[in-house]
This record gives structure tokens, sequence and C-alpha cells, in this order.
């Protein structure tokens, strides 16, 4: 049972590329917004040799903004300006080729791997008890 909950959770941590896929990639949009306010996601599908893209947009040091979408694959790891209300805002981008991956919540496997150790401890402990070792 403990080895059926391991296999689970790493497969739900599993990473796919676009490659994987027999569609175009799926990604989170949102457009831009101030960098201390959050976003709802919407779901869109990339067009073929794009891949998922975070922003992020600096005045200075200081993050402002941020976006999320498609982008070409060319376009990727590039920066650019934008005069933005007077400011010149520096943005730098940001890109990966997996569904779903510029969320904002990433599968982490040290809390996948955390999340199975409580399971296991919880399944052990009550065979411990049904067994009237506890």
């Amino acid at each position: 049972m403990v080895l059926r909950l391991v296999s689970l959770c790493l497969a739900a941590c599993r990473r796919e590329t676009a490659s994987d896929l027999c569609e175009n990639l799926y990604c989170y949009y949102c457009p831009q917004t101030s960098f201390n306010r959050s976003c709802r996601h919407v779901l869109s599908e990339c067009r073929p040799q794009e891949l998922c893209f975070t922003a992020r947009g600096w005045f200075g040091r200081a993050p402002v903004l941020f976006s999320k979408g498609c982008m070409s694959q060319r376009d990727c790891f590039r920066s650019s300006s934008q005069m933005i209300r007077g400011n010149n805002i520096s943005f730098t981008y940001s890109c990966c080729g997996r569904p779903y991956c510029n969320s904002s919540r990433r599968c982490d496997h040290s809390l996948a791997l955390l999340t199975v150790s409580a399971v296991a401890a919880s399944v052990m402990t009550a065979l411990w008890t049904r067994a009237g070792l506890s």
C-alpha cells in the first residue's frame, strides 16, 4: 500500500515535455499585472513551437509587473524595455516546456516526499495498532 502511494505521488510530479504530448502545450495566461497583486490564471493553448512563459517587469531593482502566457521559442530568455506611464520598465522572460509549468504552484519533490512520509507513518501506526504492537 505504501509503495502504491509513493508511485502515485511520483507520478503526480512526473515532468512531461511538450514533445511527450500529441497536442499543443497548455499554459496559464495572466495579463500584465502589478507585482503585488494576484492574478486569476486562465488556461490557454499555445500554438506550435510556443512555450509557456513568465515575464517580470522591473523598475530599477524593484519588481513592478508580471505576466504569463505562451511565447515563441525564439523569444524566450530575452529581455526588453517598455515605457509605461513615463517609466522605463525592463522585462525579463523565462520559458518552460511542460504543461502548466508557468503556474505559481509547482510540484515540489520535497513536499511530495514529506506527504509520502506522513502517509506511510499513518499506515504503519494503523497496522501496528491492528496487530496490537502499539
